[in-house]
């Protein structure tokens, strides 16, 4: 089955305008890191109404789109290599690797199989949680070491100065990383993982996680 997302996002793929846009973050000729907020992540997740998706795919590294990314800008960048030669790659846009190809039908029922008679734990963690939710976490993750990061070098200055600094650091930190515990929670017990593993695993008793995560679906909503 092909899904209409995935037309949706073949389609912006084929314009031409949007590999100069890749080409164009890259820095042309001037390399420069790729990141999140370029335009072309952006004006992807616009062209297909998924917001979120360009971000996504800025930080998914090894995705079948940064590959594609990347080879748009190898094929700009050294137009005179071919297949075979030192650099390694092929010179073939729309090649995916096997993981990322989409499984026979037997494969799909072999997984299922597995998964049925180890449920939860044997689950794929990119299958079993929306990308939605990978995104955001992923996002909080990076907001937390941020946070962090600029606690160092931070004890200059008086006592109080530096402890209000600190402290104010560190609690933002720790309640960005409370957001992730609960989260990366949640996904494990939606994805069918035991509970007492899982509040094992964030150091709770399991009255502690239950509570925790009855707390967050009353705020969620139903």
């Amino acid at each position: 089955m092909v899904f209409p997302e995935v037309v949706a996002v073949a389609d912006a793929l084929l314009d031409p305008a949007m590999a100069q846009l890749v080409w164009a973050d890259s820095g042309g000729m001037r390399p420069r890191p790729h990141g999140a907020d370029g335009v072309f992540c952006r004006r992807l997740g616009e062209r297909v109404g998924r917001p979120w998706l360009g971000p996504l795919i800025g930080v998914d590294y090894g995705g079948p789109l940064i590959a594609w990314m990347g080879m748009v800008v190898r094929l700009r960048r050294y137009p005179q290599k071919r297949p075979g030669s030192d650099t390694g790659f092929e010179e073939n846009l729309w090649w995916v690797r096997q993981e990322h190809q989409p499984p026979t039908m037997a494969a799909g029922l072999r997984v299922l199989s597995r998964e049925k008679k180890m449920p939860g734990s044997g689950t794929n963690w990119r299958a079993a949680v929306p990308a939605e939710q990978r995104f955001v976490i992923t996002n909080l993750l990076d907001e937390a070491e941020e946070q962090l990061q600029q606690l160092h070098g931070a004890q200059v200055g008086t006592t109080a100065e530096v402890a209000r600094h600190m402290l104010e650091g560190l609690s933002r930190g720790t309640h960005l990383l409370d957001q992730v515990l609960l989260r990366v929670m949640v996904a494990a017990v939606n994805a069918g993982v035991p509970l007492e593993e899982v509040a094992r695993w964030a150091r709770l008793s399991m009255d502690e996680a239950a509570e925790v995560l009855g707390t967050y679906r009353d705020a969620d909503g139903p």
